[in-house]
């Protein structure tokens, strides 16, 4: 079939596009970073033997160790003499001739040094597959070295050719050494063999002294860059024109042509104009395009890719094609038109593993077998290997196909960020009821009285809709100010929630705070000898007594707000130790009533301490006790019993009935806070 190459080179990327009677059939990808490292001959190192596998890891210098079955590996050590080592288990599953290939550890230790070639490229999360197998190739032959015989491509029809090829090579070729002739070798003057003969060689032997001279693992042979390969590989008598925009490229590849391709030679063009090559051809649409999930045909109909971890669904509609006979005259028409471009897809976006193609019911069964035909002859194109099943009852064709590098979704993709790969998200509908039901359970956490909720355009639109009453139902309920904000940008399964205003405290249940208020109640309580400087009993309050932070605290706030205490830096600097807001606990005081009983004992105690704290605030005032400032360390608990939770009043050791009023007094507009009396 007549082909075109063109070759993309730019920093850090090179692209080669194959055309097939001007059709954009295959792309090939290779970036600096990510080179292929397929047909790499590298000398590794046995990392790990699994026995229950059959396989071993090998450290051949990548990200990922590479994985080695029995059956891919064989002794490939040859000795000074060039005898061949001992037979082993040949690459498959099953062994050479049907024999079972024996257990990996009888064959492989840990630590061992061995030389591999990468059949397969690292994909996703597995490592790379290797072989010892190894198979060099050249432009009509592929090198063999552990197989010493002249094997001929099934491509090549001819038995009168097929003989005469072989001949030529037994003669030419070093005894100890394979080769096959590949199908690119057919109708190949004897000339050109022995030149690939010679190339080879020379190759194997830079490998075997490497080898000896270099330490695992290390990388004996690379193959060559990506434009090379695939002039090597795809270009023949059938390629017209090899059209390239590097001038480095298009002088190797002038002298990689002239050496290594056979007559007729294609045409070698180096394009200097200022237009990319690729829109130049009209090939980066067809990219674009060939990435959707949903392509069209001709006809009208459509097919519609999803690529998943373990197989590849392709299914085929007619879409806007009606036909004009009947109905299985349709239905055969659209099959056979798709099953061309499904060939085309698999190719373009090389895809491997599992195919499944849900063809449309066809009733003939004479129809089933012209589909099924003509999807073998459309795979008769593609280098990779295929296995084709038979369309069954359902009309599913089941195929795999030889998976050697990542496809082109991965290679040139990466999973969306909006949606983390899923490919769906929530609706605004979900979200708007999962947000009430987080306000819901939420929202009593929030101290605020006015909240801001802010979410996508598409959630704030249902919000502020058709979920409005139930938004202010909820606002009612919870006795909240409720704000729905919308955000452009913003993910849809995304919101934030903000108090636009400082409310009351929240009681928050914290052992090791209880632990620290039960710690300092005891020493607390305790009557020190002595004054100027010494706590006097019942000197400090723990709790908040009857002047605390209830009705006294409210009236205090509605009479004077913003009164200051300049006079008493030890009470200011005890009282900016203490929360800001009005705690829940506060509302807990006609709960603490019911202890009154248990309290009453100590009713003496707090009276003493109310005289002290009125002979002390008569010594401040007239300036004779500066001495008597509390220490940072004494107004430290009295912070931590003011954060504490309601039910640890009933423990401090006093009740709010037994001690004298204080009148609380705020210490600013923002915050206020009772004043404690002080020792």
């Amino acid at each position: 079939m007549e082909n075109e190459i063109i070759i993309n080179a730019d920093s850090g990327e090179t692209r080669v596009a194959l055309l097939e009677r001007s059709v954009f059939t295959e792309l090939h990808i290779e970036r600096e970073r990510s080179k292929s490292v397929v047909g790499h001959i590298v000398k590794g190192r046995v990392s790990r033997v699994l026995p229950g596998m059959q396989a071993a890891f090998v450290d051949i210098g990548l990200e990922k160790a590479a994985f080695l079955y029995v059956g891919d590996y064989f002794d490939n050590s040859l000795g000074d003499d060039g005898d061949k080592a001992p037979p082993g288990p040949s690459r498959g599953r099953n062994g050479r001739r049907g024999m079972a290939p024996p257990r990996i550890d009888t064959v492989l230790s840990e630590g061992q040094e061995i030389v591999v070639q990468i059949a397969k490229a690292p994909i996703g999360t597995k490592g790379a597959r290797i072989t010892s197998n190894i198979s060099i190739p050249g432009r009509h032959l592929v090198l063999t070295p552990a197989s010493r015989r002249v094997g001929v491509s099934r491509r090549i029809g001819s038995d009168k050719e097929r003989k005469r090829l072989r001949e030529v090579v037994e003669s030419l070729r070093p005894k100890d050494l394979g080769f096959i002739i590949r199908t690119a070798g057919d109708k190949a003057r004897d000339a050109d063999l022995e030149a690939d003969i010679r190339y080879l060689d020379s190759i194997w032997r830079s490998v075997q002294t490497r080898r000896a001279e270099k330490p695992a693992p290390c990388v004996l042979h690379a193959e060559h860059d990506l434009p090379l390969r695939i002039v090597r590989d795809l270009a023949g008598p059938q390629t017209s024109r090899i059209v390239v925009d590097s001038a480095e490229i298009h002088e190797a590849l002038k002298t990689f042509v002239s050496e290594f391709v056979a007559d007729p030679k294609p045409e070698l063009e180096h394009y200097q104009d200022s237009l990319p090559i690729f829109n130049r051809f009209g090939l980066e649409e067809q990219i674009h395009a060939n990435l959707e999930r949903k392509v069209p045909l001709r006809s009208g109909g459509s097919l519609v890719v999803d690529q998943s971890e373990a197989l590849t669904a392709i299914d085929v509609n007619t879409g806007r094609f009606v036909g004009k006979r009947d109905l299985e005259e349709t239905v055969y028409k659209t099959n056979l038109e798709a099953v061309q471009e499904v060939v085309r897809q698999l190719r373009f976006r090389n895809i491997g593993g599992l195919i499944i193609i849900d063809l449309i019911d066809m009733e003939s069964a004479d129809h089933r077998e012209k589909v099924y035909r003509a999807l073998q002859d459309a795979l008769r194109s593609d280098k990779a290997r295929t296995n084709i099943f038979k369309i069954s009852e359902l009309g599913l064709i089941e195929m795999t196909r030889k998976r050697t590098r990542e496809n082109l979704i991965q290679t040139i993709c990466e999973p969306c960020g909006h949606c983390e790969g899923r490919g769906y998200m929530l609706s605004g509908e979900s979200v708007s009821y999962n947000l009430l039901r987080e306000i819901r359970s939420a929202l009593p956490r929030f101290s605020g009285q006015h909240i801001a909720i802010t979410v996508a355009p598409r959630v704030a639109e249902r919000l502020l809709g058709s979920e409005h009453k139930t938004l202010v139902g909820l606002s009612e309920e919870l006795g909240r100010k409720i704000e729905i904000r919308a955000r452009p940008g913003l993910h849809q399964e995304q919101f934030e929630v903000e108090a636009l205003d400082r409310g009351p405290g929240i009681a928050t249940d914290l052992g090791w705070l209880k632990a620290a208020e039960e710690s300092t109640s005891g020493s607390e309580n305790k009557k020190p000898a002595g004054r100027g400087g010494k706590r006097r009993e019942g000197s400090r309050r723990r709790g908040r007594g009857r002047g605390g932070r209830g009705d006294a605290a409210e009236e205090s706030r509605e009479t004077s707000p913003a009164a200051k205490i300049p006079d008493e830096p030890e009470a200011v600097e005890e009282a900016q130790a203490l929360p800001a807001e009005e705690s829940p606990r506060d509302k807990a005081l006609p709960a603490l009533a019911e202890a009154e009983d248990s309290e009453a004992k100590k009713a003496g105690e707090a009276g003493e301490a109310g005289e002290a704290e009125k002979v002390e605030r008569a010594e401040s005032a007239e300036g004779d006790s500066p001495e008597e400032e509390p220490s940072e360390a004494e107004s430290q608990p009295a912070a931590l019993s003011q954060a504490a939770e309601p039910g640890l009043a009933g423990e401090s050791g006093y009740s709010p009935a037994a001690e004298p009023a204080q009148e609380p007094q705020p210490l600013d507009d923002e915050a206020e806070s009772r004043i404690l009396p002080r020792s």
